[in-house]
């Protein structure tokens, strides 16, 4: 009984799984405006990467051009801090 069982609900899942694509609607091949769908969101998508790419770039100059600056604020500091040390004595 168990055996029975137990095929007839693999045979009833396989028959499921085979017929789902035929319920859903699906199509073989993709239509030629979906296909232009596709490429333009490929498109938009390699467009959005280079932005990003561009953006890193432009973050990694500016992190350089900050550390520069704090480079040079805490050199001039050390000097100014020098400086007045040596007009108090």
């Amino acid at each position: 009984m168990t055996k029975l069982l137990k095929r007839a609900t693999g045979v009833g899942l396989a028959a499921a799984l085979i017929s789902l694509p035929l319920l859903s609607g699906c199509t073989v091949m993709a239509s030629s405006e979906q296909l232009a769908m596709l490429e333009e969101a490929r498109k938009k998508a390699e467009s959005a990467e280079a932005d990003l790419n561009t953006c890193r770039e432009t973050r990694a100059q500016l992190e350089k051009e900050l550390a520069d600056k704090k480079a040079l604020l805490a050199k001039l500091r050390n000097d100014r801090d020098v400086v007045q040390k040596a007009i108090s004595e």
